[in-house]
């Protein structure tokens, strides 16, 4: 077997350089590097604020209590571990389905395929190379800032990224005009990805109205969007946080939409999400399930099942889903409730400063505009952790670190 050229001996003591020897260390990413950095830490005042899960006011990530039903009976009942279907479980995906199109989920059933995979984080890589595959771009367009991942899903499907402004830091508003006049000039067919509610990093949504003139520009540039969904349920409500993407459907011959379940049904590490491509025809269904589900072979052959059976079970059980439903308005409280109480906290330590933008936003990140040199200071002096880029997670803060956090932010935002 030919392994190359072997270096000199002096290069490698006289033996033949071998493939894997020839890679190199990756730097962690950033913010599971942090996670372990975090873990590592010996300090018993650390705060963790970076990690984008929901926590509770016992700083724990708890196991929703319809989730916990669903797997007891799922445990008790199940007779097989066999594979799943190419396209996933089929009551998962009718919920899925529901959950996003909702009253439009008749009437668009038809044209709407679902194919079930790893996480929010499967569906998006597997509509790039959906996109990939109809030769019409290679382009992805993102807002500037973005949920970091972003970049290395979609650009490690080989597509080309590209930016357009959202969000200005400094003065926590979204930059409208800016946003709208550079996707006026995206060129036809590129694909662009659209956070439907609670953006990550900031917190900060277009209003219905921005919203409308985007959908008109997309219709406009025939652009094809490619919409997040790894919230829904933690904004404003189940229907309000799906919105843009019903009128998106109505009102665009084709789009793309990737959903999560980690955040609002608590499946992080069940890997629980979905694909909706939604054709131009009832005829495009099955091509684009044929399509998704070649995709998917390719990549990672089946998807888990355990997670998927769990919301289908949930959402076969009228109790359960009313329990599930109940305890999302629970969590939306709480996070409502937390960024409220981190406003004022903020305004007593500096009576000059106007945190009231963090009311206005939703969903559990938010930035608060500080350097990377002052996160970084925080971090090594104050053990408070937080992206780089100065998101924090308003869900991991409780009674006790919120007035800490506040005391040591406050001094440093604009």
């Amino acid at each position: 077997m030919y392994y190359g050229r072997p270096t000199s001996e002096s290069e490698n003591n006289g033996r033949p350089v071998m493939p894997l020897n020839k890679l190199k260390e990756i730097p962690a990413d950033a913010i599971l590097g942090l996670m372990t950095e975090f873990q590592t830490d010996p300090s018993s005042q650390k705060i963790d604020l970076t990690v984008g899960v929901y926590r509770d006011d016992q700083g724990k990530t708890p196991v929703m209590r319809a989730v916990a039903a669903a797997e007891k009976r799922l445990v008790e009942n199940q007779v097989s571990k066999s594979y799943l279907p190419p396209l996933g479980v089929e009551g998962f995906r009718d919920a899925m389905r529901l959950l996003v199109l909702g009253p439009l989920e008749a009437s668009h059933a038809e044209r709407t395929a679902v194919v079930q995979t790893p996480g929010g984080c499967g569906a998006l890589r597997v509509a790039a190379e959906m996109y990939l595959r109809t030769h019409t771009g290679e382009t992805v367009w993102l807002s500037e800032p973005t949920w970091g991942n972003h970049r290395g899903l979609l650009g490690a499907a080989g597509l080309a990224l590209e930016i357009y402004p959202y969000y200005d830091a400094a003065t926590h508003e979204l930059e409208v005009d800016r946003m709208l006049d550079t996707l006026t000039k995206v060129p036809p067919h590129s694909l662009v990805v659209l956070q439907a509610s609670l953006h990550n990093p900031t917190g900060a949504d277009p209003e219905p109205q921005v919203w409308d003139e985007l959908i008109g520009i997309l219709a406009e540039r025939n652009l094809l969007p490619l919409f997040d969904i790894a919230y829904q349920g933690l904004g404003d409500g189940l229907d309000e946080d799906v919105a843009v993407v019903r009128s998106a459907a109505e009102r665009l011959p084709e789009l793309l939409v990737a959903v999560s379940c980690s955040k609002n049904f608590g499946l992080y590490r069940e890997r629980t999400g979905a694909l909706l491509a939604i054709g131009s025809d009832p005829s495009q269904k099955k091509v684009l399930e044929s399509q998704a589900a070649n995709v998917a072979r390719g990549m990672y052959s089946m998807a888990p099942a355990h997670g998927p059976l769990i919301v289908e079970e949930i959402f076969s059980d009228h109790e359960l889903r009313q329990l599930w439903m109940e305890e999302l308005a629970e969590m939306r409280g709480r996070i409502r409730r937390l960024r409220s109480e981190f406003a004022e906290a903020l305004k007593a330590e500096r009576s000059d400063l106007d945190a009231s933008w963090l009311t206005k936003q939703r969903g559990m990140f938010s930035l608060l505009g500080l350097t990377e040199q002052e996160v970084d200071t925080l971090r090594e002096g104050q053990h408070i952790y937080m992206v780089r880029n100065s998101r924090i997670n308003i869900a991991g803060l409780d009674a006790e670190s919120m007035p800490v956090v506040a005391k040591a932010v406050a001094p440093l935002m604009r």
